[in-house]
């Protein structure tokens, strides 16, 4: 029995992963965290009993212990690192939709769990401290975001050396051919493939969630900015693919359901019968594959940008980004000043080298920058 943390429970990949691990019926979840979504980690908590429990938010501690007696809780960023270091465990899987629990992510890895990661934010902003940890301890890290975990799958049992590029599809999200002039919330969060959180559903609209996607994958597959690509696939049948020194073109394609990259996560190298409905290719009539407009799409710019500065510079990007897009959900800003407000602030900052918390300060910086501006 693979005893399996669970982080970001209530979000889409983690209620996902809650699903996936039922099916399983060999992997047990034994830690639950959630952000502020304090009455469905109770609702979790209830059907799955865990060992232990996390909430982020402590305004709500005093209703989570008087509702779950049969669980040890943990409570706010600290509580995420408390909970690993306390709780036996194989697994972790990263699903919140930020950084936060970054330093209990370094815990985990210095325990030896495998690291299932959903959260590209991890990556992004600490992404040569993470792997080199990764390295030392040589735990496996195994990517769920769709496009890395197909990559992932392209690249195994290969030579590295052979690779030429690896090609990251983006469905194009809901403006690939619409005006983004006037557009509303409601326009932004109707994305046409995926059913996702809100902050992600916005970065695919301002194709921010492919330029994380970049930083991420250099580090996850250790290449340069250059030989990471970026095509629209608006079928969202192709997850990712490697192209090779030679020419070659390998794909991974599947029903586009985010159980299938959680699945693998947790039972590579093995593949084991999911409860995803199997693409019939016969029923595939085109395969579109076309550059993204970057004059449109800026933010796939500033990441491209930011990687190749490196340093502290995608950690302040990331940041910037959500807290820009937080102000847009909660309609302080409208949709075309996203991108306006992030170049500000990265054009002000002086990228440097450093710690976890260096980064984190940085983050902050860049936060209260935007809250600034506005």
């Amino acid at each position: 029995m693979k005893k399996v943390i669970l982080l970001g429970s209530t979000g889409s990949i983690g209620r996902n992963a809650i699903k996936v691990i039922e099916n399983l019926r060999d992997f047990k979840i034994v830690g639950l965290a959630a952000y502020t979504n304090y009455q469905m980690l109770i609702e979790q908590t209830k059907d799955i009993k865990p060992r232990s429990v996390t909430l982020i938010k402590k305004e709500h501690y005093s209703t989570l212990k008087s509702e779950v007696t049969k669980a040890r809780i943990f409570c706010g960023e600290g509580g995420i690192t408390e909970m690993i270091e306390a709780t036996e465990a194989d697994i972790l899987i990263a699903a919140f939709a930020s950084a936060v629990g970054i330093l209990g992510i370094k815990k985990a890895i210095e325990k030896h769990l495998r690291l299932c990661l959903a959260t590209k934010e991890i990556l992004v902003s600490f992404g040569d401290i993470i792997m080199r940890e990764v390295n030392r301890h040589n735990v496996d890290l195994i990517p769920i975001d769709s496009e890395h975990s197909a990559i992932y799958q392209c690249l195994e049992g290969r030579n590295k050396d052979e690779v030429k590029a690896i090609i990251l599809t983006a469905s194009g999200g809901p403006f690939f051919k619409k005006s983004m002039k006037n557009v509303t919330k409601t326009d932004v969060l109707n994305h046409p493939v995926w059913k996702m959180g809100a902050k992600i559903t916005v970065d695919s609209a301002t194709m921010m969630n492919k330029g994380l996607e970049v930083i991420e994958a250099h580090h996850l597959f250790k290449l340069p900015a250059e030989r990471i690509k970026v095509v629209i696939h608006p079928e969202a049948i192709c997850h990712s693919l490697v192209q090779f020194t030679d020419g070659t073109i390998l794909a991974q394609m599947s029903t586009p359901d985010m159980q299938l990259p959680i699945q693998y996560s947790l039972t590579c190298p093995q593949r084991r019968t999911s409860m995803v409905e199997h693409l019939d290719i016969s029923q595939v009539r085109y395969l579109r594959f076309m550059p993204p407009n970057h004059r449109k799409f800026p933010c796939l710019r500033f990441a491209y940008d930011a990687l190749t500065t490196g340093k502290s510079m995608p950690a302040v990007l990331n940041a910037a980004n959500e807290e820009t897009v937080k102000s847009f959900l909660e309609n302080r800003i409208e949709f075309h000043q996203i991108s306006r407000i992030i170049k500000k602030v990265i054009s002000k900052h002086k990228p440097r080298k450093g710690s976890i918390e260096d980064y984190i300060e940085h983050a902050r910086w860049a936060k209260q920058t935007v809250r600034s501006l506005l």
